[in-house]
Parts: C-alpha cells; sequence; structure tokens
C-alpha cells in the first residue's frame, strides 16, 4: 500500500510538471506571437495606423488569459517574471501602435527590455520544470 501511494504521488507530481510545461509554451508562445506582430509593426510603413493599432492590440489579448492562467498554476517567482515580461511586451505594443519606426529609440530601448525580461522568464520557467 505504501508503494502505491508513492507511485501514485509521483505520478500526480509527473502530470503537474507536465501540465505547467504546456502552460508555460502556450504563454511564451503567445508572448512571441505578440513580439513578432510588433515587429512586423514597425517594419512595414505600408498600414494605416487603425490597422497597425488593431493589430498589436490583437495580437497582445491572447497573452492575458494564459497570464492568469500562469497566476494561479505558477510558482510565485515565474509569476513575478511572467508580470514583468507582459508589462514589457505592453510598453513594447504602445511603441509599435504608436507609429515609432524600428530605428527609433523608443522602439529599440523597448525591445531590448522586453527581449531581457522575456530572457529572464524562460529561465525562471526552466528552474521550475528542472530543466537547468
Amino acid at each position: 500500500m505504501i508503494l502505491d501511494h508513492r507511485r501514485w504521488r509521483r505520478e500526480r507530481g509527473d502530470q503537474h510538471t507536465e501540465s505547467r510545461r504546456s502552460l508555460y509554451v502556450s504563454y511564451l508562445s503567445a508572448l512571441a506571437a505578440a513580439r513578432h506582430a510588433c515587429r512586423l509593426a514597425v517594419r512595414e510603413p505600408g498600414p494605416d495606423a487603425d490597422q497597425r493599432r488593431r493589430a498589436v492590440w490583437e495580437a497582445f489579448e491572447a497573452c492575458t488569459s494564459l497570464r492568469y492562467e500562469l497566476s494561479i498554476c505558477a510558482p510565485r517567482y515565474v509569476v513575478e517574471a511572467s508580470d514583468d515580461s507582459f508589462r514589457r511586451l505592453r510598453d513594447l505594443r504602445d511603441v509599435a501602435a504608436d507609429g515609432f519606426s524600428r530605428a527609433s529609440d523608443e522602439y529599440v530601448a523597448s525591445r531590448l527590455r522586453y527581449d531581457r525580461a522575456y530572457q529572464a522568464l524562460r529561465d525562471a520557467m526552466r528552474k521550475d520544470l528542472g530543466a537547468d
């Protein structure tokens, strides 16, 4: 009976880890898609301001529900990194939506802040999953 209980706990832990891994992949993918939308918005001067703003806002919105899900499933240090990454992406979204070019100081600074926050988030997730 003790062996069965240990096996059950191990399997339950494995399922919990796999669930978080799946959530992390989904969240990172949503962040990457939103980052890509921002990149396209600043590289392609063709779309009018409303189309550009709508494109980056729609891509960003996909991150919101996953962020809330992550906030109740992940350890605090992952949630804190997630919140920082989300905020930096929101700043990048605003810069892209406002029509700055990819060479502008505002876009470059915002992109670098986001890239650092995204890397910190990935590192926190890897630590949580035991990948490091």
